[in-house]
């Protein structure tokens, strides 16, 4: 028995039976069967962070930049999900490494029937739930899921409910060869829909034209983002540079005057003025192009939700590490969340290893955590709780080597 997944930010929970059937390829005209399989209901998290690989600073060589035969382990460590423009197809998700991704008209909902020479052609885009992390730029976290494939039991990502692929003959960055091969192939939108181009099969529906909610200047609107990434380029393009920002309140922008799209986890308001002043305007989710609201090379401040004090007093409980509640943590390089040199990010069940603690001095993170002097959760230790704005006033600055967050 096999068993499948659907994620949200929080946790993912689907149940349904799968049965495998044909697949169309150029390869494999001839339909490729598989034994029908029943699937159980299971919740496993699932690491979703916003912004795009670069900017969470992920490891070379893994994940999407994994070379072509790398292990499992390796490649599957993560997957990021962008939404971005390749030829004439805009809005459309690539990959970390700007490969187009693809959906598969014979697929039902969360169930793959690509198989055999068909996932040679279309490789699935696979993750390991355990671990592996999906970086979110321009698409609704909410949209993303995954399945458990019943030819081989590998995690393939599905954005609302349609697994996802690449396509083999697609060579160099941002190519769509594999658009509308045999009319059942199709680049997929932000929202999981198909992005027919130039071509629209019978019966279909017209694509999604826009990912991104209409911005309003409304100033009653309720502000509930916590967080921002500010990109240097439009479309999250990983090409350019890229700041963190968070709340609450009126935050500055370290580097003003240089972003062109913005990814965030809520509503909040842009200002064209330092400490909240000048032009503004009010955002519900990512922009790709600031320029189309006005709003290109122009941000100096960021008001999130107000919502109290982001630092929770911390406690030093050592209690068998009760109440952890966090999953994963923003370590910024400056106090008060900011990146003078960058910033990394650690995620997962239990305890996590940091790759540079001299480079921690504020943390953002939703949750209970512990925080530990020594790799594998050794040496000093403390729990907290929220955001740290400056772990110097709890004489952890610089000195985070391993996070223990919820088993």
């Amino acid at each position: 028995m096999s068993r499948k997944h659907v994620v949200s930010l929080a946790a993912l929970v689907a149940a349904g039976a799968a049965m495998l059937a044909a697949c169309g390829t150029q390869e494999a005209t001839q339909p490729q069967t598989a034994p029908a399989a029943t699937n159980a209901a299971d919740a496993t998290p699932l690491n979703l962070l916003q912004g795009t690989a670069k900017s969470n600073n992920a490891t070379m060589g893994t994940g999407d930049w994994a070379p072509p035969g790398a292990p499992a382990a390796v490649a599957q460590k993560w997957v990021q999900l962008s939404a971005g423009v390749a030829g004439n197809l805009d809005p459309v998700v690539t990959n970390g490494a700007h490969k187009v991704l693809y959906v598969f008209d014979k697929d039902t909902e969360d169930t793959s029937n690509c198989t055999g020479a068909c996932k040679t052609t279309w490789p699935p885009v696979e993750i390991n739930p355990k671990g592996g992390k999906v970086f979110v730029a321009g698409v609704d976290p909410r949209a993303v899921g995954f399945i458990k494939r019943a030819d081989d039991g590998n995690f393939q990502l599905t954005l609302n409910h349609h697994p996802i692929y690449t396509f083999s003959k697609d060579v160099k960055p941002f190519d769509t060869n594999g658009e509308a091969v045999q009319n059942i192939w199709w680049a997929v939108e932000p929202d999981g829909s198909r992005n027919f181009g130039g071509h629209t099969p019978p019966g279909s529906t017209p694509p999604a034209t826009s990912t991104t909610t209409p911005p309003t200047g409304a100033p009653t609107a309720a502000l509930t983002a916590k967080s921002a990434i500010l990109f240097d380029d439009k479309n999250f393009a990983d090409s350019g540079a890229s700041q963190g920002v968070a709340g609450p309140g009126c935050q500055p922008v370290a580097r003003p005057g240089v972003t062109s799209s913005i990814t965030t986890d809520g509503t909040l308001k842009l200002w064209t003025g330092d400490n909240c002043t000048g032009k503004s305007i009010v955002i519900n989710g990512d922009v790709r192009d600031l320029a189309s609201i006005g709003f290109d090379n122009a941000i100096r401040s960021v008001r999130f939700g107000d919502g109290g004090s982001t630092t929770t007093p911390p406690t030093t409980t050592t209690k068998n590490n009760s109440n952890l509640t966090a999953t994963s943590a923003i370590l910024d390089s400056g106090k008060n969340l900011q990146e003078p040199d960058g910033s990394q990010a650690v995620a997962g069940h239990g305890c996590q290893n940091v790759g540079n603690p001299s480079g921690v001095s504020s943390i953002q993170a939703d949750g209970t955590y512990k925080l530990w002097t020594g790799p594998n959760c050794t040496g000093k230790s403390m729990i907290v709780t929220g955001n740290q704005l400056d772990l110097s006033t709890i004489g952890f600055d610089k000195m985070v080597a391993s996070i223990r967050f919820a088993d």
